[in-house]
Formats: C-alpha cells, sequence, structure tokens
C-alpha cells in the first residue's frame, strides 16, 4: 500500500480510538515504557542489578533473570530481593510533574475513563488522576495470594466497588511498590503468575455472585473481567519483542469470551527500532490478535491523545 493509503489507514484508526477513549470505551493498558521519563526500562535495570551482583551469564539484559539469580544467590529470599530492588530503584523516584516532556498519564488522565490497567510498580496512573481532580483507588491482582485469606486482609480492596469515571480504578497486574511481595519480578514470579491467568480463565465464567466474579480466588475483579470482555484495549509502553507481552496478552484476550471480537491497539513508542520488514511482519501478526499497531514517537503520542480531548483546540 503507498504512504497515502497507510497515512489515511492510521488516521482513522486513530479517529476511532479517540472516540472509544472520548466515550469511555477503551481501557489504557501501561507497561513501562510509559513511565519511561522518569523509570529505567528493564533492560537499563537489568544491566545495572547484574553488575552489582556479579551476574556471571551473558543475557545480562533480562531482568527476570538477573533477580532470580540474585534470590539464589545473593539474598536467599524472593522477598528480601524484592524490598532491596524497590528501596534502590523507587525509593527516590518522582512522579512526572510538569517539567516532562511527554505526560501521558496527565493526559489520559484526563479521559473520561472508569479504569486502567498497568504492569508498573509505579502509582504515576494513580496520582495523575488525583491531580485531574478524580477520586482513584488501586488495587492488586492477588497472583502471589496462596489462599483467599491472603488477601481478603488488604487495605486496598473495596469489595463493593464499582469504578467509575469520577472513581476510576487502577488495577495493577504485576503488584505496587508498596507491597513488595506483590510485584511480578524474578523469573519463578512470571511462571507463577502466568499459571494462575491461565488457570483463572478455566475457573471463571458466567458467575457474578461476588466482585471478583463468584471465586474467592480469581485474579481479575469481576468489573476488570466485564471490562475486558467488551471494551477495546490500548497497549501504551510494551516492546513488541518482549515475550512476556506476547504470553500475557495472549493469554488475556483468548481466556476471556468475547474480547476477541473488539479492535484493540498498541502503540509502540520507538518506531526507529524496527525495520520496514519487522514493522509489516508485526503489522500483520498482530492483526490476526485483533490488535493494531500504531508508530509514534512520545511526542506525537501525546500530542494527538491531547488534541483528541472533547474540547481540545
Amino acid at each position: 500500500m503507498h504512504a497515502g493509503g497507510i497515512d489515511r489507514d492510521n488516521e482513522a484508526a486513530w479517529d476511532l480510538l479517540i472516540g472509544d477513549l472520548n466515550n469511555g470505551d477503551c481501557i489504557p493498558f501501561l507497561g513501562a515504557g510509559a513511565s519511561a521519563e522518569r523509570l529505567p526500562l528493564g533492560g537499563q535495570l537489568a544491566a545495572k542489578w547484574a553488575s552489582k551482583i556479579n551476574y556471571p551469564y551473558a543475557d545480562s539484559d533480562n531482568l527476570a533473570r538477573v533477580m532470580q539469580y540474585a534470590t539464589t544467590m545473593v539474598y536467599r529470599d524472593a522477598t528480601r530481593t524484592k524490598r532491596e530492588f524497590l528501596k534502590a530503584e523507587f525509593a527516590n523516584a518522582t512522579p512526572p510533574d510538569r517539567t516532562d516532556q511527554f505526560p501521558v498519564h496527565a493526559v489520559l488522565a484526563r479521559y473520561p475513563l472508569p479504569l486502567y490497567i498497568t504492569t508498573n510498580y509505579d502509582d504515576f496512573m494513580f496520582l495523575a488522576l488525583q491531580q485531574a481532580r478524580k477520586q482513584p483507588i488501586w488495587d492488586l491482582c492477588p497472583w502471589y495470594a496462596m489462599s483467599s485469606d491472603d488477601w481478603t486482609g488488604s487495605p486496598f480492596r473495596e469489595p463493593a466497588f464499582t469504578p467509575c469515571v469520577e472513581r476510576p480504578l487502577v488495577y495493577h497486574l504485576h503488584g505496587h511498590h508498596k507491597e513488595p511481595h506483590s510485584i511480578v519480578l524474578i523469573e519463578d514470579d512470571y511462571l507463577d503468575f502466568l499459571v494462575r491467568l491461565a488457570q483463572d480463565g478455566r475457573h471463571t465464567n458466567a458467575s457474578s455472585a461476588s466482585p471478583r466474579g463468584g471465586h474467592p480466588m480469581t485474579l481479575l475483579p469481576f468489573p476488570v473481567r466485564t471490562a475486558l470482555r467488551t471494551k477495546a484495549l490500548l497497549f501504551i509502553g510494551y516492546g513488541l519483542r518482549d515475550w512476556t507481552f506476547h504470553v500475557m496478552f495472549r493469554t488475556l484476550l483468548h481466556g476471556l469470551p468475547g474480547t476477541m471480537r473488539r479492535e484493540h491497539t498498541s502503540v509502540q513508542l520507538n518506531p526507529d527500532d524496527h525495520s520496514a520488514e519487522e514493522r509489516q511482519y508485526l503489522e500483520r501478526y498482530f492483526q490476526a490478535q485483533s490488535i493494531r499497531i500504531l508508530w509514534e514517537t512520545p511526542r506525537s503520542l501525546n500530542d494527538k491523545l491531547a488534541a483528541g480531548l472533547r474540547g481540545t483546540p
């Protein structure tokens, strides 16, 4: 297809996406790239920690493997590893403010959306919603809980809570920095998370007797599960080469009946990292998963999201 045709296709895709966002019919799904202006990416963290613990293998850019080694050979305990990691990387992390060049969290917070999902440990989305004069709450995916008793006592859960525009929910799939045991960090965590996620899809179906879908240990609260079945997803900050991205979202999209009826969108923030040939391959591959790829820079993404807000010139 010639360039003009591609531009028109992208423009049409953006029109549909902006319409879904303004109608509250979209769920932003935020990955590490969304916080890259304030926090280092996984490869950078892996290299830092590999040096710190004298990691002996060649894959020192793989954070999960580096931290698995740290757990096994240095800290001897997963929770201790996570506490040390969070103390080093998040204790002094400053949230986005007006000095940020690409305030994606602030722009997304202005849309009338009841739900945001993230695999990040930070609370940048929550703080942006507060700054937008909303009253958000955040909740954790209980992938780490060995029994329902481990999760019932969470101070961050409101069983009767229904997300709305004025009081949106920020749902942390991979944990939150205030709860070290909750973060998905080492290889064992990723395996446990994906196994639980796959089991979750089998154990939950039409039941809605409780806020967590009629099953005391399901990973997705009932409002989240319902939204995933019915709304379009907007992925921001995920690398298409990331195997975890492939496995997790394939499990999410195929594990919930009805999700494949919608076309979802993944915005790629580093288009120059991919050749034209690779872009074509990735676009076709993800199209088969009902995910449309949009190639944007951080600046163009924020400009388009800001311009799409109703009432914005």
